[in-house]
């Protein structure tokens, strides 16, 4: 089984629980060989010092020593492909009739950085963030309002864990941040409609035949 092929089954199989509404939590999403590739060549990104928030997409990969793209291209070409059954598990989600994913490393800046209380963008059906570096952090922090004092639970920090939601207007409210002194890192997927510039890969709608799928950012010096 290979990454992409291993993300998408934990994805299909992993219960969705549904409080305060209906999310996933996902245990040693990689495997063991590839988060240690990952997270050792994420490296850089922890001594990166910045107090805003930055996103790394895949045709920037080699310019920061990541050696995770070809795990990338196979991770979204899965989730592609089986869109429906993705959003199949959630008991309601968005619909567009052009889709693709938004792929990117995520550098989240030290304490005290916070991203406020907020719901999904609306052009994102499906999102997921997987914990990378550090060890120990704060992971995503869900509400049942857009008020701090709403908070119901919290997704936990844990290093190959992912973090699973269909967004839903007026409900998915959650928030991130970080507790610890460095740079918190993470991998980020959505499944969105398509839009210049932000999208790593295109497909159909979700209703229509098989078509080709588009790879929009390639790496730089590339023939692909």
């Amino acid at each position: 089984m290979n990454e992409g092929e291993r993300f998408l089954d934990k994805c299909l199989t992993t219960t969705v629980g549904l409080q305060p509404w209906p999310h996933q939590i996902i245990n040693d999403t990689l495997s063991q060989e590839a988060f240690a590739q990952l997270k050792d060549s994420c490296f850089k990104t922890t001594l990166t010092k910045t107090t805003e928030l930055h996103h790394i997409f895949p045709d920037q990969y080699r310019d920061w020593g990541i050696d995770f793209y070809d795990e990338t291209v196979d991770i979204c070409t899965n989730l592609l492909r089986n869109i429906k059954e993705l959003v199949g598990v959630y008991p309601a989600s968005r619909s567009y009739k052009n889709l693709g994913v938004n792929a990117h490393i995520s550098i989240t800046p030290p304490l005290p950085y916070k991203f406020h209380v907020h719901q999904e963008g609306l052009e994102k059906i499906w999102s997921s963030v997987t914990y990378i570096t550090p060890e120990k952090n704060i992971g995503t922090k869900m509400y049942a309002k857009q008020t701090e004092e709403s908070f119901v639970s919290e997704a936990p920090w844990i290093p190959n864990s992912t973090f699973i939601f269909c967004g839903q207007e007026g409900q998915t409210w959650h928030s991130y941040e970080s507790d610890q002194q460095c740079n918190r890192i993470t991998l980020n997927l959505f499944i969105q409609k398509t839009r210049k510039n932000k999208c790593f890969m295109e497909f159909a709608d979700l209703g229509g035949p098989t078509k080709s799928i588009i790879l929009r950012d390639k790496p730089r010096g590339s023939n692909l």
